[in-house]
């Protein structure tokens, strides 16, 4: 996920420049046919969000399968610096991260992780299987086309 998280922030950069030279020239044609108002520009607005990191913000609290990936390939760069792991593998960069917590947030965290590995030993989780749903779902789809047929 977070060899993912490298691969679209530097994805996004290549696409970004044509969505902001597009957009920025739609705006321009709308604003001269009077169909947009020169403060109703968004272009300038997203170009300012993505060279601050901002857009990211936004976007890994609104993707949490992405979330992960995002925080440590630009947020957690941004607001607390570099770290030792500045390639793709950025598994145990939390690691480093540690000391900033208060005394108190680390050992509720500690007792949160006991907690959590207490729940999963008295459970079943680790057995899920991740082709499990795919299978129900192709299952439900096969009865649904069989009653369709009735």
């Amino acid at each position: 996920m977070h060899r993912l998280g490298g691969l679209l922030l530097r994805s996004q950069n290549i696409g970004l420049k044509a969505l902001m030279t597009g957009s920025a020239e739609c705006e321009e044609e709308a604003v001269r046919n009077e169909r947009l108002v020169e403060n109703q520009r968004l272009s300038d607005a997203m170009r300012r969000s993505w060279e601050s990191g901002d857009f990211w913000i936004m976007y890994a609290a609104r993707d949490n399968f992405a979330f992960d990936a995002i925080y440590w390939q630009g947020i957690d760069r941004r607001f607390f610096g570099p770290t030792a792991y500045e390639d793709d593998d950025v598994c145990d960069v939390w690691k480093e991260r540690l000391h900033l917590l208060e005394p108190e947030e680390h050992e509720f965290m500690e007792k949160h992780e006991d907690l959590k590995l207490m729940e999963m030993e008295a459970s079943n989780i680790l057995a899920w299987d991740p082709d499990e749903h795919p299978l129900e779902y192709i299952r439900y789809m096969a009865k649904m086309s069989e009653r369709s047929r009735s």
